[in-house]
């Protein structure tokens, strides 16, 4: 398990993004530098996004800043009641998420299908 983790690590920022060939994280990670890997998880604005529960994507989408400090503060919890935005479909993660029908696009997120 840890030898498939980490055959993932130097290429995180490209299996992250959107459209790799366009456009990779900004910033980028590299997974040697250890300024880049301090800025993984909710530390990174679009991993973030990411890894937001996807109830509360509309309020980060608002104010991603004052949404990542909720995250690391535990006022907004991100537990396995609440699925993470990145495993609904959408360029940006969980944007056709809706709310009254949570089935929908559940488990077509971009990064699920790589």
């Amino acid at each position: 398990r840890s030898e498939d983790a980490s055959h993932l690590k130097p290429v995180i920022g490209q299996y992250a993004a959107y459209d790799p060939d366009d456009k990779d994280l900004d910033p980028p990670i590299r997974a040697n530098n250890q300024r880049s890997r301090a800025k993984m998880g909710i530390n990174h604005l679009q991993l973030a996004r990411m890894l937001c529960p996807v109830k509360h994507l509309g309020e980060y989408l608002k104010d991603p800043i004052a949404t990542r400090q909720k995250l690391e503060n535990g006022d907004i919890k991100m537990c396995a009641l609440v699925w993470p935005a990145m495993v609904y479909s959408g360029k940006i993660a969980g944007e056709h998420f809706n709310p009254q029908l949570v089935q929908n696009g559940l488990f077509e997120g971009y990064l699920l299908e790589r």
